[in-house]
C-alpha cells in the first residue's frame, strides 16, 4: 500500500483494542519517528500511558482501548512548530495506516498534565495522536461520527476557486486535500493557483488552524507530486 492509497482509506478511529501495538509494528513505527524527527526539527515520540491519557473521564467518553499515542512537540521559537507537526504528523498518521493501525488526530479530549513532564524546557505541545490496534469495523459511535464528518466535507471546488481553470496536477492535489482530517472537521485550508506558485491560506484564527494547514499542505503534495512548503 503507498502513502496515496492510506490516504483513501484513513478515517479517525476513537474506539482502540485495549493491546499493546505490536513489536515489529512498533519498530517500523520507530524508524518512521527517527526519520521525521531528522527532517522537521520536532521532537515526536511514541508514548505508551495513553489509560492515563486518555481516561474515560478525561477524553469525555470520546475515546476507549487507548494504550499510545504519538506525542509531537517543538520550540517554541519556530514560527512553523505548529504547521510542521501537521505536515510531518499526517505523514505518521498514513504510515501507521499502512500498518494496519488506527489513529485519530485529537485537539483537546485528553489530559493535558499528565504530558507536561515529558516537555522539555524551550519546548511546547504541538499535538498528540491516538494510536493503536483496532477491530475490523467501526463501532457505533465511530460509525455516528464518521456519517457526520462526510455529510460536512468540502468539496473540492469550496476548497480552491481555482480549481476548474488550474492544471490537472493541482487539481489531484486539491482532491487529496479534501480527504485530510481537520479539527472540528471545518477543513479551513483554501488552495489558490498562480504560475508562479501555490499558495495555502487559512480562514479564521481556531487555534489548530496551524496544524489542519500544515495536515492539508501534506495531503497536497501527496496528490499533486509537487512541492509547496519551504519547510520540507
Amino acid at each position: 500500500m503507498t502513502l496515496l492509497e492510506a490516504s483513501d482509506i484513513r478515517i479517525s478511529r476513537r474506539a482502540y483494542i485495549p493491546e499493546p501495538i505490536s513489536p515489529d509494528k512498533k519498530v517500523a513505527l520507530q524508524t518512521v519517528i527517527d526519520s521525521l524527527c531528522s527532517r522537521s526539527g520536532l521532537r515526536i515520540e511514541l508514548a505508551e500511558n495513553g489509560e492515563e491519557c486518555f481516561g474515560l473521564i478525561k477524553s469525555y467518553g470520546m475515546f476507549s482501548g487507548v494504550k499510545s499515542y504519538f506525542l509531537l512537540a517543538g520550540r517554541t521559537d519556530d514560527p512553523k512548530m505548529h504547521e510542521k507537526a501537521g505536515f510531518y504528523g499526517e505523514e505518521l498518521v498514513l504510515e501507521a495506516t499502512r500498518l494496519g493501525l488506527g489513529t485519530c488526530w485529537v485537539a483537546g479530549s485528553y489530559d493535558k498534565t499528565s504530558i507536561a513532564d515529558a516537555l522539555a524546557e524551550g519546548e511546547a505541545l504541538a499535538c498528540v495522536i491516538s494510536v493503536g490496534e483496532i477491530k475490523e469495523t467501526e463501532n457505533f459511535k465511530e460509525k455516528l461520527l464518521s456519517g457526520i464528518i462526510k455529510t460536512k466535507r468540502k468539496s473540492s471546488r469550496e476548497m480552491s476557486a481555482d480549481y476548474d481553470t488550474a492544471p490537472e496536477w493541482f487539481k489531484k492535489g486539491v482532491d487529496c486535500a479534501v480527504k485530510a482530517p481537520s479539527a472540528r472537521n471545518k477543513q479551513p485550508v483554501f488552495f489558490k493557483y498562480t504560475p508562479e506558485k501555490v499558495i495555502t491560506t487559512v480562514n479564521g484564527t481556531f487555534s489548530c488552524n496551524k496544524i489542519d494547514l500544515g495536515i492539508a499542505e501534506y495531503h497536497f503534495e501527496l496528490g499533486s507530486g509537487r512541492k509547496i512548503t519551504d519547510f520540507a
